[in-house]
């Protein structure tokens, strides 16, 4: 392939990258407005069903409002390109959560003991630090 042709295809993969960028901004705006408007007009809707307990401002009205504003704006997003790669991303998490290794008991003692050795260290310099520039202010003062 000459490199006449090899820009070209770069210049069009790069055309065809902005324009999933421009629609994936779409779908954003569209959630964000969707997301917003459920948040509004969700509670009202609740109290002209005659859920009237729910609409008084209560804490399950406030958690039914955010639940119905979260799954309209997950579905939304559904048909956006993101959406896609965040699926991949969790498969991929969920892959790595396969591969670690739960640390033995031997290993979860020694470095708790140097966590707790370093922070009474830094603890130490801190006291440290505080009554050196305590003595020096109080001696400024006087």
């Amino acid at each position: 392939m000459s490199n006449i042709q090899a820009k070209g295809n770069i210049e069009r993969k790069s055309g065809s990258t902005q324009v999933k960028g421009k629609s994936d901004m779409l779908f954003y705006v569209v959630a964000v407005v969707v997301v917003a408007a459920s948040l509004i007009f969700m509670p009202k809707v609740l109290g002209f069903a005659g859920v009237s307990f729910l609409a008084a401002g209560s804490g399950l009205n406030k958690l039914l409002t955010f639940i119905v504003a979260a799954v309209l704006g997950w579905v939304s997003l559904l048909s956006s390109q993101s959406y896609k790669d965040f699926l991949a991303l969790a498969k991929g998490a969920r892959t790595e959560w396969r591969k670690t290794v739960k640390p033995d008991r031997d290993m979860v003692t020694k470095t708790t003991m140097m966590v707790l050795v370093l922070v009474a260290l830094f603890a130490l310099l801190i006291l440290l630090l505080d009554w050196i520039f305590g003595s020096i202010l109080l001696n400024l003062l006087v």
